[in-house]
């Protein structure tokens, strides 16, 4: 009998976001805006560009949610494969869980609502700054996003 445990969405995006940064590698510097993004041609698009703490964040999510945990149920003699239900509320947590990790405090509206933001946006400037953390690398940013992860159930 197998005593491996099935990872929580939020431990399956943040490993999945450690691991988009290590294999691609950790971009830092200035974020391109949406005028130079639209100046690029798609086809100069890399998929496996160094990216962004938070553009990784945000692709784990969207792969986390068409690879989701899966359960083996058993038809006619065959093992079925069938994805668990897209769940929004597990994301936010996930970015919850991560933001108040790499900002040493809990992130309360006090922080956040003095200066016109939502909550999300917050977290996910968070994530960006701290990305920009001078003398960061790909693997020391993977380890961090790893210990942000809650342990397994």
């Amino acid at each position: 009998m197998s005593t491996r445990r099935r990872m929580s969405r939020t431990q399956l995006v943040m490993e999945l976001t450690a691991r988009r940064i290590e294999t691609t590698g950790l971009h830092q510097g200035a974020a391109l805006g949406e005028e130079e993004w639209a100046s690029y041609p798609p086809a100069t698009y890399a998929p496996d560009a160094p990216c962004s703490v938070a553009h990784a964040f945000e692709r784990a999510q969207r792969l986390a949610a068409g690879r989701t945990i899966r359960a083996g149920i058993r038809r006619h003699g065959r093992v079925a494969v069938r994805p668990r239900a897209y769940h929004p509320a597990e994301f936010s947590e996930a970015l919850r869980v991560l933001s108040d990790h790499l900002s040493d405090v809990p992130i309360t509206p006090d922080l956040y609502s003095p200066l016109g933001m939502t909550e999300t946006d917050y977290r996910l400037t968070v994530l960006s700054s701290w990305g920009e953390t001078e003398g960061l690398t790909a693997n020391a940013a993977a380890r961090t996003i790893r210990a942000a992860a809650p342990a397994y159930r």
